[in-house]
């Protein structure tokens, strides 16, 4: 499995955080390339899917995120199916008058070698970097708020 982690610091409390994060329709707002959404009950909560397409270097690329775990206002832990299988954990911490907020993708791509190949030489960097993207998307429109 590669990992790809990314943090960014908010100024805004982790309930304010949480209620843009869990709203999978605005989703499209901050995360770099996504479309198509479609939010399945009971979402946020357990069991909850959300399927979408993230498009990145030309290629729409379909994924179906289901919730294994939400705590509101401190984790949500999504499991990737699709393109990328893996889990997408994000977590707030409380820090001062704002949140921490980390995001840990653990995923794996398919094709065996090549599929690893592929993520050392490509995917690991562009996920990297769509995540940091998305994460300063989301501090911004948090903090407008």
């Amino acid at each position: 499995m590669a990992v790809v982690q990314r943090n960014v610091d908010i100024q805004a409390s982790p309930q304010e955080t949480m209620a843009l994060l869990s709203d999978a329709s605005r989703w499209p707002d901050w995360y770099p390339g996504m479309t198509e959404i479609d939010i399945a009950a009971p979402f946020p909560e357990e069991g909850g899917k959300v399927a979408f397409k993230v498009k990145s270097a030309g290629i729409s690329m379909p994924l179906t995120e289901t919730v294994l775990d939400y705590q509101p206002d401190k984790l949500q832990l999504l499991q990737m199916e699709g393109m990328l299988s893996g889990r997408a954990r994000w977590e707030l911490t409380p820090e001062g008058d704002g949140t921490r907020l980390t995001t840990t993708f653990d995923y794996a791509l398919p094709g065996g070698v090549l599929g690893k190949l592929a993520d050392a030489l490509i995917v690991k960097r562009m996920n990297g970097k769509s995540l940091a993207q998305a994460l300063n998307n989301l501090k911004a429109l948090v903090e407008r708020q």
